[in-house]
């Protein structure tokens, strides 16, 4: 025992104390680093905002802007890593908030610094951290020459990086979603909401080959199919995404639900009303918020028994509310001798009472 102690006290202790002092140490430095170099990257980032600026508003011939991108380079210490990393940053930031011609000329000057074989450095790294910086370059910069060099990234080992390579290359080839005729694994959710962004930011056309996503044996395709479908008002696969209700996943049954009630499928009331007492609360509670939009008659006669029969007090709230909106005076009727059900109207019509 006294030889841990003595072995704690004389080598343990003074080690970790040791750690720690190298630890502030280093840290401190880095801090120094930091604020000594500052003002250098802030000169950097300047210059890099002044001359875009001045190039894509002049719009300089060939020689004109050979000649500026040299003495650009002169005034910075352009050939270091971190000096590259800020000019490619603001080159993205000033395409976000520019169009046209204008925001090809933040490629053509991208391309003349040669900033192309630096993101492609970046890709070559062993890090993947820095591999997927070059893969945000290239889709953010929307450079579609990198494209070959992103095609081998799809079927990285990484999920990080072949979700990124994913991502770069929808969105480099305008949405041209062939890389999933053979996709395999599964798409998360945050890469289904990347793809909806990429529609919304790029405004691209409907992919060509939408009509078998929902028909493809993996489940993610199928949902992610079903979102596009709904985001671009896509109504002929109404068939087979009312069939997709009966799916057996759950998230794509639930997909599907939310679609109908989006498109307005009409046509599904049946289907639903059918499926309800063998599917699960979660599943029902979406029913009867479509229900709500696209009910008509079939959708009141089955919410007087669900309102009577149903247990669970929020499916039977949201019955409530659902039939309040197709039959009020239906409601009323039903309340006339039910006590319960009346202070349930009075909530759906008044959210403030409790």
């Amino acid at each position: 025992m006294d030889f841990i102690i003595n072995f704690l006290k004389n080598y343990v202790i003074p080690l970790l104390v040791l750690i720690l002092v190298l630890s502030i140490f280093f840290l401190i430095l880095k801090r120094l680093h930091y604020e000594f170099i500052k003002p250098f990257r802030d000169n950097v980032t300047n210059k890099a905002e002044v001359f875009l600026t001045e190039m894509i508003l002049s719009n300089p011939d060939k020689i004109t802007l050979k000649r500026k991108l040299k003495a650009f380079k002169n005034e910075i210490p352009f050939n270091r890593g971190w000096c590259k990393k800020l000019i490619v940053n603001d080159m993205i930031r000033t395409k976000q908030n520019i169009k046209g011609k204008a925001a090809d000329s933040i490629i053509l000057i991208y391309k003349a610094l040669q900033l192309n074989k630096y993101s492609s450095k970046l890709m070559r790294n062993f890090l993947d951290s820095n591999k997927c910086e070059g893969l945000y370059h290239f889709q953010s910069l929307n450079y579609k020459n990198s494209l070959p060099q992103i095609k081998p990234f799809l079927d990285n080992s990484s999920k990080i990086i072949k979700s990124n390579a994913t991502m770069a290359y929808i969105s480099l080839t305008d949405g041209d979603m062939s890389v999933f005729n053979e996709f395999n694994s599964k798409l998360s959710l945050l890469n289904i909401i990347k793809i909806m962004d990429i529609y919304q930011d790029r405004k691209l056309p409907i992919p060509k080959n939408i009509d078998n996503w929902i028909l493809s044996p993996n489940a993610s395709i199928i949902q992610l199919g079903i979102k596009t479908m709904v985001f671009y008002n896509y109504l002929n696969q109404s068939e087979e995404i009312i069939k997709l209700i009966n799916y057996q996943n759950e998230t794509i049954k639930k997909e599907a639900i939310i679609a109908v009630r989006d498109l307005y499928l009409y046509e599904a009331e049946g289907d639903l009303i059918r499926i309800f007492d063998i599917s699960g609360d979660e599943i029902k509670f979406e029913i009867l918020v479509t229900l709500k939009i696209i009910g008509k008659e079939k959708t009141i006669t089955f919410l007087k028994n669900e309102i009577n029969t149903e247990i669970n007090l929020d499916l039977k709230l949201k019955a409530v509310d659902c039939l309040n909106m197709l039959q009020k005076a239906e409601l009323d009727n039903m309340a006339f001798k039910d006590p319960e059900l009346e202070k349930m109207i009075l909530h759906v019509r008044n959210k403030y009472i409790v």
